[in-house]
């Protein structure tokens, strides 16, 4: 069989790009379990209050990710916040609000480029997570378990999981516009 020249050029074109989105397919979701949003329902610290103890932790920090953590002996969220060209990842005691340990910082530079398109989005937001986490929260009749800034088929998103009555469901904000979708 021949093939001419422009046809083989195409379909290693077509394989080249089906192996970049297979590079590229999104996260699965983490439903959390029974037992996390009962642990969850008792924390006397809100995402919300989480956000706030971390967004004060560094000088013009923005909180990037939270998410309620029931993993080991200590109920808190993990946090993520970007300020000064970097990363910082800890975790607030669900408790009491403090922070617990030092976390960790990382370099922007030294994050994958998934983690620095969603940070380039952040820039471009006009809206924070603690604004779309309280939108999510409202329209879900609930309290938010997790929320974050994700890419999501090449948009920059806050994705806000909320729990009400026992269940859990995702909202979508533009942190553009603000709206939920």
């Amino acid at each position: 069989m021949f093939l001419h020249k422009s046809t083989i050029v195409a379909l290693l074109s077509m394989c080249a790009v089906t192996f970049a989105f297979a590079q590229r397919t999104t996260e699965p979701d983490v439903v959390p379990s029974e037992k996390e949003i009962k642990s969850f329902e008792k924390a006397k610290l809100s995402l919300a209050e989480a956000i706030a103890v971390a967004a004060k932790k560094h000088k013009n920090a923005k909180v990037v990710d939270v998410s309620f953590d029931n993993q080991g002996d200590q109920l808190a969220y993990k946090v993520k916040t970007y300020q000064d060209n970097s990363v910082w990842e800890g975790a607030v005691d669900a408790w009491t609000g403090q922070i617990v340990g030092d976390g960790t910082t990382t370099p922007v530079s030294k994050l994958d480029d998934e983690d620095k398109l969603e940070l380039a989005g952040l820039q471009k937001a006009s809206i924070d997570l603690a604004t779309a986490t309280a939108r999510a929260e409202e329209k879900g009749s609930g309290k938010a378990i997790s929320a974050g800034l994700e890419e999501t088929n090449g948009r920059i998103v806050y994705e806000v999981t909320i729990v009400s009555r026992g269940a859990t469901t995702k909202f979508v904000v533009d942190p553009t516009s603000g709206l939920i979708k």
